[in-house]
């Protein structure tokens, strides 16, 4: 039988530091997150309010809640297993790459389930399945930025990828306009993306396999142990996952109650509004991307994270309190570009912040930044049940309270970042 065609692991236990990362490694991963984003952001955005408008409209805010919260608790409850799992895998493809190949199957078939089954039922099975492959695969992405980045070009990285999530929205209402008539291709197409550029980072990155005689016994009492972590003994781990709890908290007001936004209240109908939100997600990536370079690069050669998660609230605060008082496509546009431009300097710094202060990175990489993850993908759960609560005082449909809800928790999440003693 042949060798397997990736490149051979480097020696043994993982480097206290990693080495300088190279522009092609760069590359690559900045396009593995961009695609994998893209199947992530896709039905967060726009697929999914499309489908299931199609299958239910009159009861597709409750059901569109329902799917996303609790395909995202599932991924809340799997990423520190997997995490765990892969901190502690000796394969010789290393701790990483195995996972990542194990979840592309995963979330094409859950593409294909959530296109086909035409229930509410039928779209959240397919959307659960969906989750747990995309677990797979982020878990372990996330985990190669503390592997292979060293501290001074984090800023410059997250930078980078602080943006792939904005493109991978303005591709997704791209793709959601084009292919609303087809729900098979509506789902398969994002999942398919991922999986391409998943793959080409998994048979060029060197991986390095953890030895067995590292490995750590993971029994029952072991793995609960190993899936939590003391916030007295890591509080900058704390207030850092804090911070970002609260942040995304706010922008998955806006991201998932949007396209509702302007048919129910501004009185859009739904061929113009994917049109719509691609423009303002196309104006928004030249925001976002300003936000993420520059703050990643400003951040490395001043060697300080605060003062861009100050500013990133800043943006958050006034952007979110134009869209409540708007009353045109015009006025949202405008707010959103400013939520856009926090949300680019948020996303960079803040994955630098999380890398800077992570407890036991030689040996836990992926543990913690899973736990990280929940940070940003609770809200994905949370959001959806808060708020058709908000939106129902005053007699249902109170958008403008929503996004004022989301201005406040911004602030707080904003000033959390005062309570990191390790960073300046």
């Amino acid at each position: 039988m042949s060798e397997p065609a990736f490149p051979p692991p480097a020696a043994a236990a993982p480097a206290a530091r990693p080495a300088r990362a190279s522009g092609g490694f760069i590359t690559v991963y900045v396009l593995a997150y961009l695609g994998l984003y893209v199947a992530v952001m896709t039905p967060l955005l726009a697929s999914l309010a499309i489908r299931l408008q199609q299958i239910d409209p009159e009861g597709k805010e409750a059901a569109l809640g329902l799917v996303i919260g609790i395909g995202t608790l599932l991924n809340i409850i799997a990423a520190p297993v997997v995490g765990l799992l892969s901190d502690n895998t000796t394969s010789r493809l290393g701790r990483r790459r195995p996972w990542m190949l194990a979840g592309m199957p995963v979330l094409a078939a859950g593409a294909v389930l959530t296109a086909v089954l035409d229930t509410v039922p039928g779209v959240l099975l397919g959307y659960v399945v969906a989750q747990v492959g995309i677990t797979f695969i982020m878990t372990p992405l996330l985990a190669v930025m503390p592997d292979q980045v060293p501290e001074e070009q984090r800023g410059k990285v997250g930078g980078l990828l602080g943006f792939t999530a904005q493109i991978a929205g303005v591709a997704g209402f791209q793709v959601s306009g084009a292919l609303a008539g087809s729900p098979l291709l509506l789902f398969l197409i994002p999942a398919l993306v991922a999986c391409a550029a998943v793959l080409l980072l998994v048979v060029t990155m060197a991986d390095r396999p953890l030895p067995r005689e590292q490995r750590k016994v993971l029994d029952l009492a072991g793995l609960a142990r190993d899936l939590t972590f003391d916030p007295r003994r890591h509080p900058d781990f704390a207030w850092t996952w804090l911070g970002r709890f609260l942040i995304q908290f706010s922008l998955m007001f806006l991201s998932t109650y949007q396209l509702y936004f302007l048919t129910d209240h501004l009185g859009y109908r739904l061929e113009e509004v994917t049109g719509l939100l691609a423009i303002t997600g196309g104006v928004g990536l030249v925001m976002t991307s300003v936000g993420a370079v520059v703050s990643g690069y400003l951040s490395d050669r001043l060697r300080r994270r605060k003062l861009f998660i100050y500013l990133a609230a800043a943006c958050f605060v006034v952007g979110f309190v134009i869209v409540a008082s708007a009353a045109s496509f015009a006025s949202v546009l405008v707010g959103s570009q400013f939520i856009l431009l926090g949300a680019g300097v948020f996303g960079a710094v803040d994955l630098a912040l999380v890398n800077d202060v992570l407890p036991d990175r030689e040996r836990s990489a992926a543990k913690y930044m899973s736990l990280a993850g929940i940070a940003s993908a609770l809200p994905q759960s949370v959001a959806p049940i808060v708020a058709p609560v908000i939106l129902g005082i005053g007699g249902g449909g109170n958008y403008p309270l929503l996004f004022l809800v989301a201005a406040g928790v911004a602030i707080v999440g904003g000033l959390t970042v005062r309570l990191v003693k390790g960073v300046r």
